[in-house]
């Protein structure tokens, strides 16, 4: 938006110019295989190309108690802040890599929508060892 000659970035596009992640979001999909008829079910990017993202910690749990020779499973929750169109749903897997070029895998809750931007908590789980 232009006034008095200056231009006004909307309240999406600043929120946007301090996203230094990226991130692909994939869905399952239904695949059929041509020559066997068989329909298999894949995780499949939704969207071309990689979007801008900022990825932010979220809370710990069940954190990891070690006795003996046992593992226990952990979870993290973290959250995933993106522009406000984006097309997102709870059970996506999302592929995440940081600024600092560290990798992440983790699955979509319920996303919040706002008019400035898109906020989905996310949730992936790992065995400590």
């Amino acid at each position: 938006m232009r006034i008095g000659g200056a231009f006004l970035l909307k309240e999406a596009d600043i929120l946007a110019s301090t996203y230094l992640d990226t991130c692909v979001i994939e869905r399952l999909q239904d695949i059929e295989d041509s020559e066997t008829g068989l329909t298999e079910q894949a995780y499949e990017p939704i969207h071309e190309g990689i979007l801008k993202c900022a990825f932010s910690q979220g809370a710990f749990s069940d954190l990891p108690v070690l006795a003996g020779d046992s593992v226990n499973k952990t979870s993290e929750d973290q959250k995933l802040f993106l522009m406000p169109n984006t097309d997102i749903k709870k059970g996506d897997r999302i592929q995440v890599i940081q600024s600092t070029g560290q990798a992440s895998t983790l699955f979509a809750k319920k996303p919040f929508f706002y008019p400035s931007h898109t906020e989905v908590g996310l949730q992936g789980s790992g065995i400590d060892g």
